[in-house]
């Protein structure tokens, strides 16, 4: 009964200051950005709800932790943790129910990024400055095994790519040359209609029009945010983008960062629960209870801006992303599990 009682307060608290915290983010991002924004009310509509789900993947994370801030704080409050302490019940007894549903939530939240969600942002920033959904990534140009790619232009979403140009060549001479006004991409590769194929024999040089099928693999997204420097791209593109740009041989630290990011960043949370939780006290009378939710807050804020801050090192390859990502957090862990011990 006692583990119902909290959990169920502590998922109130969790959805009134996420609520709070995503329409002030929102409302804020609105008032700053409605002057570039198109007239079209769909329009608008459609930016506000995309910046909500962005606010979600920056706030949800910070909101796990003062959800737990401000449970405790009515529980020393309303003397209910001395009640919970005189009836038997341990520090652990009464973190673990929180503990476990802050993990539940952080897992529901990895499960968010493995959908179009982590492109919230992106679709928003494309109303914003393009008076559209879409938006095209210019001159591309990268490697596909022994080949050369160039896209004038590409429509992630439209699964589009314009003015294409694949230079076939076997590591001393170009063997082949493809040139076609579009390509498509579809079943796993793209299709080019009506595509010139130039191919250079030893003897003579053989030209054909035709249908041809290449790239497998190479999903638009994957093109448009990894050869871009995007690190806004889902859990499950990167990790799948991951295998084939390995296959390249393509350095792919940016790409183990932002898979390190979105798998292992958000557990912060629930560790620093645990970190917090050590310190509660269990009377406003043995404690100054002001200061202690000022000093739980702040440690909460600062945690999370300096693991954040390391993210986007590892983003921008200033640090290795196992230095900057996995490191910190594996303290992180062996930190809480210490006070935990100690309960």
């Amino acid at each position: 009964m006692a583990a119902q009682l909290l959990v169920r307060q502590y998922l109130r608290y969790f959805f009134l200051i996420l609520f709070s915290l995503i329409l002030f983010f929102v409302l804020l991002d609105y008032l700053q950005a409605v002057r570039s924004l198109p007239e079209a009310a769909n329009l608008q509509a459609l930016y506000l709800i995309y910046k909500s789900f962005y606010a979600i993947d920056v706030l949800l994370p910070i909101t796990i932790v003062f959800a737990m801030i401000a449970l405790k704080l009515h529980l020393i409050r309303s003397n209910e943790l001395v009640a919970f302490y005189s009836l038997g019940y341990s520090k652990r007894d009464i973190i673990r129910p929180l503990f476990f549903t802050a993990m539940a939530i952080t897992i529901l939240y990895l499960g968010l990024h493995l959908t179009p969600f982590t492109y919230a942002d992106e679709y928003a920033k494309n109303i914003k400055r393009y008076q559209s959904l879409s938006s095209s990534t210019k001159d591309l140009f990268f490697k596909y095994d022994h080949s050369y790619v160039y896209f004038k232009q590409l429509y992630p979403l439209q699964r589009l790519a314009k003015e294409v140009r694949i230079f076939d060549t076997n590591q001393t001479q170009l063997e082949r040359l493809v040139i076609a006004k579009e390509a498509h991409f579809e079943d796993g590769a793209w299709r080019m209609d009506q595509a010139l194929i130039i191919t250079h024999h030893h003897d003579h040089i053989e030209e054909t029009i035709g249908t041809l099928v290449a790239l497998e693999g190479f999903r638009p997204k994957i093109l448009d945010s990894v050869y871009e420097g995007k690190s806004n791209i889902s859990l499950l593109d990167a990790i799948y983008a991951l295998g084939l740009l390995q296959k390249q041989h393509v350095n792919t630290t940016k790409l183990r960062a932002v898979i390190y990011a979105q798998i292992f960043f958000p557990f912060f949370a629930p560790l620093a629960m645990i970190i917090i939780f050590y310190f509660v006290p269990i009377s406003a009378r043995l404690a100054n209870l002001n200061l202690f939710v000022f000093g739980a807050i702040l440690f909460a804020l600062i945690l999370w801006g300096t693991l954040f801050m390391l993210v986007k090192l590892a983003f921008n390859q200033t640090l290795p992303p196992e230095v900057a990502i996995l490191l910190p957090i594996a303290l992180l862990s062996l930190v809480a599990f210490y006070l935990y011990k100690k309960f």
